[in-house]
């Protein structure tokens, strides 16, 4: 999924939208998953939906953000 090919919209792509996810968190202590997920796709269009879980997970993985469960939101894991 993050690897392109000639049919990638780099729009919609994994990175992208990781960009635009760290940059919600960036404005925002904490934001929910729906609230998120809407503003990617108001940002970024429909086509946005089905990379999202893969930006989430991406971002996870790299330490990037953590998931409270208590409240379905993502907190930003960066020292400022």
């Amino acid at each position: 999924m993050i690897k392109p090919d000639r049919y990638t919209n780099p729009k919609v792509s994994v990175i992208n939208i990781s960009a635009l996810i760290l940059s919600e968190l960036n404005e925002y202590y904490s934001i929910q998953y729906d609230n998120l997920l809407n503003k990617v796709t108001n940002t970024l269009g429909e086509g946005a939906n089905n990379n999202f879980p893969y930006a989430l997970n991406f971002l996870y993985l790299l330490g990037k953000l953590k998931y409270d469960q208590f409240t379905d939101s993502f907190k930003s894991n960066e020292v400022k």
